[in-house]
This record gives C-alpha cells, structure tokens and sequence, in this order.
C-alpha cells in the first residue's frame, strides 16, 4: 500500500491522536498502522541502532507499505521509528513527538512539549499537546447532532472527567466533593450538565455518577462506547469543564476557537 504518512501506533488513544493531529496539520493523507510493541524494543529502543538484524518479525510490520512520513508518539513506539529509519535511510522522513530519551540524532524531526529541557536543530516545541481536530472537525460533528443538542436546555455545561494517571489519582470522596460542587453551580445557573467520562475513569465513579446526578432533570452522561456528541458539543457548550490529569483534554479545548 502507497501512502504519504505512516503512524504507528501502539494503540494508545492520547498518542495515537497527536500523531493523527500532526499529519493533519501538515496536511498528509496518513494510514495508521497498530502494532503490539515488542517488549526489548519497548523498553530498549536504541538496541534498534545496533541490532536492527536481530528484529525480524519487526521489520515484517512495514512490508506492506510505501511511505514518504513516518511518525511515532511516546517511547514506547521511538524503536520502530529508529527501525524504520534503519531500513529505508534518507527514502522517509522520521517524525517523533516527545522526548524519547534516546539520542535525539535517530530521528529527523523531533516535537517536544515546551516543558521537556530537550534541545538540538531537529527539536521543535510546542506548549501543551497537539490537538486532535479542528474548526472544521467541530463544526461537521455538530452539523450530525445539532437537532439533539438544540433540545438541551441553555446554559450548556459541558464536563470531561479523565482519571488516574502517574501524577493524579483521586479518591472517591473527593470525587464525590468534586461532582457534588458541580451540580450545586449547575443547578444556581440553571442549566443542563452533559458528562464525558474517558477510558481512564474509574468505573465506580460512573456510579458515583449517576448516583448524584440520578435525580437531575438537565443532565445526560455520555456513554464510552457512543461519543457522538464529541466534539460538536463544543461549537454552542457556554462552559467547558476538564478535570486537571489530562493534558491532552485540555489543549484540545483551549486551542479550538469555535462561532
């Protein structure tokens, strides 16, 4: 297969996403490959700068294409990038984004969050993360959900909850404290409150949820599986609500400018 873009991917939905925005706003049209890392080249991605021979079964994941672009999210995927490059030389260009804490010399472009003390000719910074989708991505989603969004009642409130990761990990009770506030500034404005919850919410705190918010008239939470208000909502939510452990949630939403 013949593509401008290659993004591998090891699944990972907040990294597969940036790679996804990137080629967005370099304007490829990009195919996205999902593998299983293997485990040595995970944890050891420069073992790829010395011993690509030793990775077969790795190298098979890139027969099947032809690219100019290649780009990579996280450490956990920089070894195939480095593999790739090994392959195909100066024929692709190799794009990483943060830092992979390798030397920075194995790829050609390198996308850094301004925070990461990464420094060379090939580093580029950004502030925050880059975000999934545009003007144009809200404004056709809401062109899909507009009849249902307009029976909400106004002011629109609009929460996205991520969950624990290695720097956040709230308990319950504060979730309770946290959801409780909400739905007391909720219900002095008298608007309707529309919940997302990620992959990374706690399952109890769905309970906890709908618990509090069960008896609420203007409130509707939206399921994992069916995230099809997401994110039209955004062109007429009057406020946006993101809890603090993603970073990834919050750039997407600071960074889109919306009619």
């Amino acid at each position: 297969m013949e593509v401008e873009c290659l993004i591998v991917s090891d699944g990972t939905k907040g990294m597969e996403n940036q790679s996804i925005a990137l080629s967005k706003l370099m304007k490829l049209n990009f195919q996205i490959l999902t593998i299983k890392p293997s485990f040595i080249l995970r944890i050891f991605p420069k073992l790829a700068i010395y011993f690509d021979f030793i990775f077969v079964n790795e190298k098979k994941y890139f027969n099947n294409f032809k690219f100019k672009y290649l780009i990579t999210t996280g450490k956990r995927t920089s070894g195939y990038s480095i593999l790739a490059k090994k392959i195909f030389g100066k024929k692709i260009i190799n794009i990483h984004i943060q830092n992979p804490k390798i030397n920075l010399t194995n790829f050609d472009i390198l996308l850094t969050p301004d925070h990461d003390k990464v420094f060379g000719k090939n580093v580029f910074k950004f502030e925050g993360s880059l975000s999934f989708f545009n003007e144009k991505d809200i404004k056709k989603s809401y062109s899909l959900i507009k009849k249902e969004l307009d029976l909400f009642k106004k002011p629109l409130i609009f929460l996205l909850i991520g969950g624990d990761n290695k720097r956040y990990k709230l308990t319950y009770s504060e979730y309770c404290k946290f959801l409780l506030d909400i739905k007391l500034a909720v219900e002095k404005i008298s608007g309707t409150l529309v919940i997302s919850p990620s992959r990374r919410t706690p399952e109890k705190v769905g309970i906890i949820i709908r618990e509090i918010f069960n008896s609420s008239e203007n409130f509707y939470l939206m399921k994992e599986e069916v995230k099809n208000f997401y994110p039209g909502i955004l062109q007429i939510a009057n406020y946006v609500l993101i809890t603090s452990d993603s970073i990834n949630m919050i750039s997407e939403v600071a960074t889109t400018k919306v009619n």
